[in-house]
């Protein structure tokens, strides 16, 4: 017995070999990839917010909708808003089919809403005219004879027993040289969507000037008034209304006060204002040139209706009557149009097909006319009577028309076509 070697009480140790132990190898790629995304998402969130407060100082009174609608396409998101305008005019604007309006076609009451018999009683012309009338009349009892147009024969409403008053021309606002120079005419512009109007309002060019207002955003280029109407011609305004589209959906060009802000464009639709006043609707290069006596020339694709005719034809006319809605979509929409003796019409209304514009165009006798922008709160025509001080009180065209009822008074973004009195006026 070996007395060196160790005495154990259990069993002899059994030495394991050693583990191998694997180190956890850090992947930072998960890490690096959440914060890219987050500092993406905040760069984006900066930029959105920062961007659209611009938008929103220039709102306007304009709805949140509107808002978000005009800094998507400030921010190259146009075609994103005309697919969501289309998802909503489809599925969600939808208009009523069948049914008889909830306005009436009888516009006496709004016209002479707001107006004391005070009013109505004979006053000085206003300061604005005094400059472009007679200071004097020769004789109490002589009567200037005075030209001017007659409003056209009444529009032919589409459904088969229309209400009174349909299409039918009554004088509002008012008068100049005691004689109406606008009517409105109330009708359907199909025999489906039967529960709405389309409003027209007719303008006497013989007894009024035109004047075309450039946004203080757009069109761009000279911007003289900020957008609004001098104050001074407030006492001799008598109706004003929505311009064109954006320039960069116009698909035409403009020019104004001798600056061509975007090369015009042969064969399209063009509303010409000159400096004496005038008011031309055409095509540019057939109808329409060049000259030293221009103001404004204002285009917007092509003309809706062409000697007398609708041009809206098949259905795959997509952005033809609309960058951002096709032309079956019953939208917001408005035109200007001439007659053949050179009167001005104008329309806008809610739930207007292309066609159902230009059908209604048509029978109120435009020989040519051009679509105009439209939507919510871009389609917005106003017409003006008086108090005897020379406050202009205004009244929509449309009673559905969203607020800012007197918006082309004021700065405003978006331009305009105002038509004053070349005469003394009465309420």
């Amino acid at each position: 017995m070996n007395e060196d070697l160790p005495v154990s009480d259990g069993p002899p140790e059994v030495i394991a070999p050693a583990r191998r132990r694997h180190a956890r190898q850090y992947n930072p790629l998960p890490r690096i990839l959440v914060l890219v995304t987050a500092s993406v998402l905040l760069t984006a969130a900066f930029w959105a917010g920062f961007t659209f407060q611009s938008t929103y100082a220039n709102a306007g009174g304009e709805p949140a909708e509107v808002l978000v609608a005009t800094w998507m396409r400030d921010n190259n998101m146009g075609p994103l808003v005309a697919k969501l305008e289309d998802v909503y005019y489809t599925y969600i604007n939808t208009p009523d089919v069948g049914g008889t309006p909830t306005v009436s076609a009888d516009i006496t009451a709004e016209d002479n809403a707001g107006l004391d018999p005070e009013d109505l009683q004979p006053s000085d012309p206003p300061s604005a005219m005094r400059a472009v009338v007679p200071s004097a009349i020769p004789s109490p009892i002589v009567t200037p004879v005075v030209e001017h147009l007659n409003p056209p024969p009444p529009i032919t409403s589409p459904v088969p027993n229309p209400e009174p008053q349909e299409g039918l021309w009554q004088p509002v606002g008012s008068r100049v040289a005691g004689l109406p120079a606008m009517y409105v005419a109330r009708v359907r512009a199909d025999n489906v969507h039967t529960s709405y109007y389309a409003s027209v309002l007719w303008i006497d060019t013989s007894l009024t000037k035109a004047m075309f207002i450039p946004g203080f955003e757009e069109p761009g280029g000279p911007n003289p008034f900020n957008g609004a109407l001098p104050k001074e011609l407030w006492p001799i305004v008598l109706a004003n209304f929505n311009g064109a589209f954006r320039l960069e959906d116009s698909m035409g060009g403009y020019y104004y006060g001798g600056e061509m802000v975007k090369p015009l464009v042969d064969g399209k639709a063009s509303t010409v204002v000159y400096k004496d006043g005038s008011i031309k609707v055409g095509k540019w290069g057939r109808d329409l040139q060049m000259s030293d006596d221009i103001q404004a020339v204002r285009q917007n694709l092509n003309l809706i209706v062409d000697k007398g005719v609708s041009k809206v034809s098949s259905a795959t006319d997509n952005v033809i009557w609309g960058a951002t809605t096709d032309k079956e979509s019953l939208a917001w929409r408005a035109a200007i149009g001439q007659l053949a003796d050179g009167s001005i019409i104008y329309i806008g209304s809610p739930f207007l097909s292309a066609d159902g514009l230009a059908n209604t165009l048509v029978g109120a006798g435009a020989q040519e006319a051009m679509v105009l922008d439209m939507n919510t709160w871009w389609t917005a025509g106003f017409y003006f009577r008086h108090k005897k001080n020379g406050t202009p009180l205004c009244r929509k065209l449309d009673p559905s028309l969203a607020e800012g009822c007197d918006r082309f008074l004021y700065p405003y973004k978006r331009d305009s076509f105002q038509f004053l009195a070349n005469a003394p006026m009465s309420p």
